[in-house]
């Protein structure tokens, strides 16, 4: 008996598909049946008794069937199951990426309308965002997409949703010619993208692994480079839903037309709990983090005081990650007051707390120690 989900999914392949497939995988085509369809067998003589028989067009009469005999007898071949090969003979012109969000409310493959729009939104932020960091690494994309990118993701498709949870399926194409007008070592816009993107997940799991470890933003600087951004982590954070409560799986499927050696992950999962650490990487992406333990240390260049508050702020030059900026310090009015002196005589003053730092301002937190550490050098 055939699966229905076997015969289902035979509909939707072309001709074009599996003859393209069966050439990459080195089968032979050696006659025709009423000039309706080609009759394929193995090149080894231990294999020749494998036999496919390929219809030409998709209006024989019993196309699907025919089909379905094809892939198994793929299948049986390759010694793989057959709703894999038929899934890399209806891929074999397209690159693809599969998303699984896996929740109690979308076990039986239908998912709350609001959480649906989110997730095909953010499927497309995603690799809106692995295309933009295929051209150019940036911890942040803002303002207009470039022109090569914007087509790109111009031509990116959504396929059939599948049950299991729930599957979005982004397909995109590959030109038929790439292998011919393609050198060795170079490879296709869309191939680019899909590897970067494997690359980019890759990066970002260690990334959070390491900020588990050390509770250090800066962990995530590193991976800049690798493709990770703040678009990234929004698009991923997105697809955990409006609660922010579902995991979900990424699968990126590579098209047969192109050849890859590079040996590349192709599957990812994610987890609720992983959110507030995206959405923190996010964040220092977009300037906004929190330096712990962190020690002002500069002139003071600006000092504000009203006449009914028990306090008073101060701005110090301070080093930031090697780059000078303002900091601002709320302190007692004693401290203040030295702040001033310090200021007058042109002294150094040093003071240590938690430094928030926005891509605008940067300012200390629960300030303490405060001290006039003496002339400047």
């Amino acid at each position: 008996m055939i699966p229905s989900q076997l015969k289902n999914t035979s509909a939707n392949v072309q001709p074009k598909n599996l003859k393209s497939y069966l050439l990459s995988k080195g089968w032979v085509a050696e006659g025709e049946v009423l000039g309706q369809a080609t009759i394929w067998h193995r090149p080894e003589e231990n294999y020749y008794d494998f036999e496919v028989i390929q219809p030409k067009s998709a209006d024989v009469n019993g196309y699907v069937q025919r089909v379905v005999d094809a892939v198994i007898e793929i299948a049986s071949f390759e010694e793989r199951d057959a709703l894999k090969v038929l899934k890399d003979i209806n891929n074999f012109f397209s690159d693809s990426v599969k998303i699984r969000v896996v929740h109690s409310d979308v076990e039986e493959g239908t998912i709350p309308i609001e959480d649906g729009v989110l997730l095909i939104e953010k499927s497309r932020d995603l690799l809106a965002a692995t295309t933009l960091s295929t051209f150019c690494k940036k911890a942040y994309f803002t303002g207009q997409r470039n022109a090569e990118a914007q087509s790109f993701i111009k031509q990116l498709r959504l396929g059939q949703t599948e049950v299991g949870s729930f599957i979005v399926n982004l397909i995109a194409p590959i030109p038929e010619i790439v292998n011919s007008q393609l050198d060795q070592d170079e490879m296709s816009v869309t191939r680019a993208v899909t590897n970067n993107l494997s690359r980019s997940l890759v990066a970002l799991g260690n990334g959070l692994e390491s900020y588990e470890k050390s509770e250090s933003v800066f962990e995530f600087e590193s991976i800049i480079q690798n493709g990770v951004s703040a678009n990234l982590c929004d698009a991923l954070v997105g697809l955990s839903g409006f609660s922010k409560s579902r995991a979900f799986t990424i699968s990126i499927c590579r098209a047969g037309i192109e050849a890859d050696t590079q040996e590349l992950p192709t599957q990812f999962s994610f987890f609720p709990q992983q959110v507030p650490t995206l959405e923190l990487a996010s964040a220092f992406y977009k300037g906004n983090y929190v330096i712990k333990s962190y020690e002002a240390f500069g002139v003071v260049s600006k000092m504000t005081h009203l006449p009914d508050d028990d306090f008073g702020e101060i701005t110090v030059r301070s080093s930031i990650r090697g780059v000078e900026k303002n900091v601002s310090v709320q302190l007692p009015l004693e401290n203040y007051w030295q702040a001033v002196h310090a200021h007058e005589s042109s002294e150094v003053v040093s003071c240590k707390g938690s430094l928030s730092v926005t891509a605008k301002s940067a300012k200390l937190i629960e300030p303490y120690e405060f001290k006039i550490v003496g002339k400047q050098l």
